[in-house]
């Protein structure tokens, strides 16, 4: 039972009553107001309230229906499988159209992970940690990132100057950190602004200025 209706001689009456036949707390449901109670007039007129009471969706069912019409928004079609993670939650999609749904680079992926978090906070009232990934994409571009970055630091630690990657997004550039974090030979730094931002890849020579991250994605190098 996803829906119950009771009446009572006030509001929270009746929402207690409904709120027993469904089993769950108040802060699960949604309340509609069907009839406002209205006092007896010398006994006559009088009218109970009644309500109607509907069980909010869980964040998974919450997650699945809203990936999937905000891919549907974008021209596209998807399956949704739905999961949990230490982080929160995880959304596998499944599509024809998978480059479409990645974007150059994962920046389709990352701003429909955005959006659906979004919705899904506005939709439950409270935060929840949400993962977006297509058909295995995530793991295959953190290991090219880090293949890259691995790449970089040993073209730097050689050449004893600095390597520069290709533009990234936030989540590569800290992916591109973090793995060259404890390489003694080298260390990083983030140059440019917004699609141009790139990680760059210094030699250590006991002298480097501080590296800049990017503030709230980036962490510096070491901490």
């Amino acid at each position: 039972m996803t829906t119950a209706e009771a009446s009572g001689r006030t509001v929270d009456d009746a929402v207690e009553k409904a709120l027993a036949q469904l089993g769950v707390a108040r802060s699960e449901v949604e309340i509609e107001i069907l009839q406002e109670p209205k006092m007896a007039l010398l006994g006559f007129g009088g009218r109970e309230a009644r309500v109607r009471l509907t069980v909010r969706p869980g964040a998974a069912d919450a997650l699945g229906s809203l990936t999937t019409e905000i891919v549907h928004l974008m021209g596209l079609t998807t399956t949704v499988k739905v999961g949990e993670a230490a982080e929160g939650l995880t959304a596998d999609l499944e599509s024809p159209n998978l480059s479409r749904l990645v974007g150059r680079d994962g920046r389709a992926l990352d701003a429909l992970e955005l959006v659906a978090g979004l919705h899904l906070h506005r939709r439950l009232g409270r935060k929840v940690p949400v993962v977006l990934d297509a058909m295995g994409y995530r793991a295959h571009r953190e290991r090219a990132v880090r293949e890259a970055a691995l790449q970089a630091a040993e073209r730097a630690a050689r050449e004893g100057a600095p390597v520069e990657l290709e533009p990234m997004s936030a989540r590569d550039r800290r992916s591109a950190h973090l793995t060259l974090k404890d390489d003694a030979r080298v260390t990083t730094s983030s140059l440019g602004e917004d699609d141009a931002r790139r990680v760059v890849v210094l030699p250590r020579t006991g002298e480097e200025s501080p590296p800049t991250p990017d503030p709230g994605s980036e962490p510096a190098p070491g901490e």
